[in-house]
């Protein structure tokens, strides 16, 4: 499918967008004067509780940017789960397809941070519960766009990703994947999901360890072969979209980072809005989505930057005259 096909299908409707996947807070312990090592106890110098979960992320930054935002997925009845849903409602989101259940807790993603470098551990709970049951054709049935995120510890939901994104598409909605990393690399399923995934996101890692290619530029042509728009974010060297088998490369913003988390869910909500809420081409999304990136690594964790629309950098390559056409 050509590119302008996909943004020609959502043209038209109600441009609300679904975000579904993980669902959890993120607890950041910064500046660790050490690793972890086993029976000793290390010191940080802050701790912070936030909104986590690559889905939530990408919500909230799709509603600060201006958009209609709603989020499908499971809590626990819990001071987490309460934490999370006055977050998301804080921002705008929609959250009434967010199931709660006593029997499961929230999920935790514990994130220990040294410099520039990131360990994260996660105790999938609520993650881990959530199925395509959880989804309701009501979540769906006005839908311009589904995006999915965070499947891999989203274990009940991997049998169900397939019948979620053909059900978006029978109602006329394109679909977003974002998988995060497997820790497994086995990347079940994909195969499956790929021809139904009108945009692929993912780091370059990723790319690589799901095609088994030694460099990009060959695990892009072959998932440019697999699917129909894959994006791969690089982090400082910025992105990479096909289009119609040939490669766009935007340039990453310069910024001065102070937190790197988030930043690619911040990535996927500035392409999302970029394309289906002001119909841009995939070059000027992908200009747009790097600079919204940019600006969430100037905050810490990856909601605190609130970035709208006017907060972006007008000189990106003609986006706002391609909004006004």
């Amino acid at each position: 499918m050509e590119a302008t096909a996909i943004i020609l299908r959502v043209a038209g409707r109600a441009r609300r967008v679904v975000f579904l996947g993980d669902f959890n807070v993120d607890i950041i312990l910064d500046g660790m004067e050490q690793e972890p090592q086993r029976d000793r106890e290390v010191s940080c110098r802050s701790f912070e509780l936030a909104m986590g979960a690559s889905s939530c992320i990408a919500a909230c930054a799709y509603a600060s940017l201006g958009g209609e935002s709603w989020l499908c997925g499971l809590a626990g009845a819990d001071y987490f789960g309460d934490f999370m849903l006055q977050g998301l409602e804080s921002f705008g989101v929609r959250t009434t397809e967010v199931r709660r259940r006593a029997d499961v807790q929230t999920g935790v993603t514990v994130n220990l941070v040294q410099g520039s470098a990131r360990t994260q551990v996660t105790y999938p709970g609520s993650i881990a519960a959530f199925s395509a049951a959880d989804v309701s054709d009501r979540a769906l049935e006005h839908a311009a766009h589904v995006h999915v995120s965070g499947v891999y510890q989203a274990k009940a939901l991997l049998p169900g990703v397939d019948a979620v994104l053909r059900r978006a598409h029978a109602v006329g909605a394109t679909t977003s994947l974002d998988c995060q990393w497997d820790p497994s690399e086995r990347w079940e399923l994909l195969s499956d999901w790929l021809p139904h995934v009108d945009w692929l996101f993912a780091n370059d890692q990723e790319a690589l360890s799901i095609t088994g290619r030694t460099t990009l530029e060959e695990a892009l042509s072959e998932l440019a072969g697999r699917t129909r728009c894959p994006v791969i974010k690089q982090g400082a060297r910025g992105a990479t979209a096909v289009v119609d088998g040939r490669p766009l490369r935007d340039a990453a913003r310069t910024v001065a980072v102070v937190d790197t988390i988030g930043a690619g869910d911040n990535f996927d909500s500035g392409f999302l809005f970029a394309t289906v809420e002001r119909n841009l081409t995939v070059p000027a999304a992908l200009g747009f989505a790097n600079a919204v990136a940019a600006r969430s690594c100037r905050f810490r964790g990856g909601t605190a930057a609130r970035t709208r629309w006017q907060d972006i950098d007008p000189r990106l390559p003609d986006f706002r005259k391609e909004s006004e056409s």
